[in-house]
């Protein structure tokens, strides 16, 4: 797979219209190729050790996930490069030996449907010790985001986690339907047009400048040419996982957070201290209030993650609820023995 910075895509009179307005604000970088500036850019991030990120934005079926893994698997081939070559060595975490020295692959292992998976997925790997220094990640948010009980303490953790894992070089590609990533975002796509007979997708090039007052700035640099990449097995599995995503949202069970919830509410149902019943065992003995206290224990002690005060009320109180209902089934199953002893 080889990127092209020599060409201009084939412009329409419906396509020079649209984009007429940029053309007179930018009548030279109009007409400018930045592919190479941006896989120049790219490289100059890994051999630096940086978190490489960028955002992809267009319309639906235009190519953006497209764009994305193609440019996710010119990432791992030139980190592998870089890491053959002893790029890494002097890494705090390689040369302490915290983790160790390995070759990255991109599959569809490394491709999230929203931030809840890619946050859930990274804590996971994380804790489970098989987090692989520069990883690149690909977070295909084609949807829009719904809010909630717990979506702006999402939001907080996702800053907190992508500034612990700056440490990791934890690289990431997000997908947008209708707007750039900012957060921490140098580089951002439009993508524009398709160009089937090459194989070929185009986009608009911007810089994102964020400002001392958290306001940012889009700077158009030029056209970018990405060509398809060649692997079709991974093409089959990225839209079969498109499909069980869409799946999930049509059967309103899209919310990873909420799921997330639902397990620990019932871990914390099982739970001997949480669970003390009354000598009737019609009540429990812990208070609201106490078992609450038992849940911010758990986030303490890093059994679970951090919730908010509205999610930890309701994780108790889910937690409360399957706990009775386990009581009274185990009641309901031991009155049938008696009655049929």
């Amino acid at each position: 797979m080889s990127v092209s910075s020599s060409l201009l895509p084939q412009l329409t009179s419906q396509d020079l219209l649209i984009l007429d307005t940029l053309r007179r604000k930018h009548p030279s970088r109009f007409y400018y190729n930045a592919t190479k500036f941006l896989i120049q850019q790219m490289h100059k991030y890994i051999k630096d050790a940086r978190v490489f990120r960028i955002s992809i934005m267009g319309e639906t079926r235009i190519g953006k996930s497209e764009i994305g893994s193609s440019i996710a698997f010119l990432y791992v081939k030139a980190f592998n490069r870089y890491m053959k070559a002893g790029y890494f060595d002097d890494v705090d975490l390689i040369k302490n030996g915290e983790m160790g020295p390995q070759l990255l692959e991109f599959n569809t292992d490394f491709v999230m449907g929203s931030q809840s998976d890619f946050i859930y997925t990274l804590r996971k790997i994380q804790q489970k010790g098989i987090l692989k220094f520069g990883q690149i990640w690909q977070i295909d948010e084609d949807r829009e985001k719904i809010g909630g009980v717990g979506s702006m303490s999402e939001y907080l953790e996702l800053k907190n986690i992508n500034n612990i894992t700056a440490k990791f070089m934890q690289s990431e590609i997000w997908i947008t339907p209708g707007r750039l990533e900012i957060r921490n975002t140098p580089y951002g796509i439009q993508v524009i047009k398709k160009d089937v007979p090459n194989k070929v997708n185009w986009g608009l090039l911007y810089k994102i400048e964020m400002g001392p007052d958290g306001s940012s700035e889009k700077h158009f640099l030029g056209w970018v040419s990405i060509p398809l990449h060649p692997y079709e097995d991974f093409r089959g599995e990225y839209n079969a996982k498109k499909n069980m995503w869409i799946s999930r949202e049509l059967t309103g069970s899209g919310d990873p957070r909420i799921t997330e919830r639902h397990n620990v509410a019932e871990l914390l149902a099982q739970d001997e201290r949480f669970n003390r019943r009354s000598h009737t065992g019609k009540s429990f003995i812990l208070s609201k209030e106490q078992q609450i206290t038992i849940l911010e224990q758990w986030i303490n002690n890093g059994k679970t993650q951090n919730w908010n005060e509205a999610e930890r009320y309701r994780i108790v109180m889910e937690a409360r609820m399957i706990a009775q209902e386990t009581y009274l089934d185990e009641q309901s199953s031991t009155d049938v023995l008696e009655e049929n002893a």
